[in-house]
């Protein structure tokens, strides 16, 4: 073995010559550094991992690994999941000089990837590190990049996504190309982390049960207002889970459920919640009630829930509007359909959520051919400053027109969005200007355009 002096020379020398290579080709290093963190990418380890190899025979490595839950960058575009691993990589270097040491080396796995590398430098008193000493370490890694995860991000984009760290030693052989060795350790590592994800998402599973078995949701209510007078023609009804949990949010409830194959439980009891505040529906007033597109087939839906609650509620059909989400895409549209012509039949309305995004919108749209048509959020925004977002609702506006769909803008949050869509001849709107979800039902002056 060389001495440490003579590998050390070698390895600066060498970074020396790869840093003016780096100055004089700066493609290389759009090939080896990660754009968003600045960090290098795993090869750019090796010739460190080599030299520890050769020193000490063995060495240890953590593997990070961020999990979205739900379709983070599908709902919120791609800057947002950057966002989250440039925290990430600011949560490590945070705890370098405490759970890590200033000499271990963090690097993304690859370019653009959504997982960690730490190399750790050798023990202080020992020639190796312990299997459980190693595992301790990723639980304290693991745990310091959550909290700063927690603190760091949108309360909303928090939940959306897990972290787990593996690990494992990677051991000198003689007989074994260095490359594969450390490939192999990095395997090892990431399906430790997979691991703890997929335990983490069987406790998930279980909590969700429970929640459903104990019908622990809550329903609140979003007034829609008619945009002309401000006058309240309904309300939708949005599910909640235990106030604080991490279910609270209907995103991550529903995410975990589609996960945990107990959507159509979930489903019901949303439902029956639903009519079941429905029952107390102002008179000449509708309710919106959200259904998932798997939930279509439940023959729950078509055959007892509706029939037994509304008997008993005295509610009307005519006062039920069906609004289908897409959180998933719809893949048998002829079974689909033939499901909402049945409950049309029965008096039910059908509306069609998120217009302008999700999966397929327009081929829903086609497809359905709803009464009412909500435009989606992300149009809304900003629609009093933004021509596009105008143009793409006006012609929204004239479509509904000329099949005779009723609109309705989801999302409103300024005076300025209120005045273009009432410009643009949008008929009805929901929006946090005018309250946010309460509980069923609130009297119609608290129902106003807020300071």
């Amino acid at each position: 073995m060389r001495d440490t002096r003579e590998v050390n020379d070698y390895l600066l020398e060498s970074w020396l010559e790869f840093h003016d290579a780096l100055r004089e080709h700066p493609e290389i290093k759009r090939l080896l550094f990660d754009p968003v963190t600045g960090l290098p990418t795993t090869p750019l380890l090796f010739p460190r991992i080599e030299s520890l190899l050769e020193e000490r025979g063995e060495i240890s490595l953590l593997c990070l690994s961020i999990v979205k839950y739900s379709k983070i960058e599908e709902i919120y575009g791609w800057k947002v999941f950057d966002d989250v691993m440039k925290e990430v990589a600011a949560a490590l270097e945070g705890i370098t000089g405490s759970e890590l040491r200033d000499s271990d080396m963090v690097a993304e796995l690859m370019i653009s990837g959504n997982a960690f590398v730490v190399l750790l430098s050798p023990p202080r008193t020992s020639d190796q590190m312990q299997n459980e000493n190693l595992l301790k370490l990723a639980r304290r890694v693991e745990e310091r990049v959550c909290l700063h995860l927690k603190s760091a991000l949108d309360p909303a984009i928090f939940p959306k996504f897990g972290c787990y760290v593996g690990s494992s030693t990677v051991r000198h052989d003689p007989k074994i190309r260095l490359e594969r060795i450390v490939h192999d350790a990095l395997d090892r590592a990431m399906a430790q982390a997979d691991s703890r994800e997929a335990n983490d998402a069987e406790e998930r599973k279980a909590r969700l049960q429970d929640i459903i078995n104990n019908g622990a949701i809550r329903t609140l209510v979003h007034p829609i207002l008619k945009l002309s007078d401000l006058s309240v023609l309904g309300y939708e009804a949005l599910t909640r889970g235990p106030e604080g949990g991490e279910f609270e949010r209907p995103d991550k409830l529903f995410k975990i459920a589609y996960d945990s194959d107990l959507v159509l439980k979930l489903e019901r009891l949303c439902r029956h919640r639903a009519l079941e505040v429905a029952r107390d529906l102002p008179e000449g007033r509708l309710m919106f009630i959200n259904i998932e597109p798997e939930a279509v087939a439940d023959p729950e839906l078509r055959d007892v829930m509706f029939s037994s609650l509304l008997a008993e509620s005295d509610l009307s059909p005519s006062s039920i509007v069906l609004e289908i989400t897409e959180r998933t895409a719809i893949t048998d549209f002829a079974a689909f359909r033939s499901t909402i012509e049945y409950l049309r039949t029965l008096g039910f309305s059908v509306a069609i959520d998120d217009a302008g995004a999700g999966y397929g919108s327009l081929q829903c749209l086609a497809e359905v051919r709803p009464e009412w048509l909500k435009i989606d959020i992300s149009l809304v925004r900003g629609v009093d400053s933004d021509e596009v977002r105008a143009q793409l609702i006006e012609s929204l506006v004239t479509f509904a027109s000329r099949v005779g769909v009723r609109l309705v803008a989801e999302g409103i949050e300024t005076m300025g969005e209120l005045a273009k869509l009432r410009e643009l001849n949008v008929e009805f709107g929901q929006g946090f200007l005018f309250t946010v979800p309460v509980a069923p039902f609130p009297a119609d002056e608290d129902v106003r355009p807020q300071s």
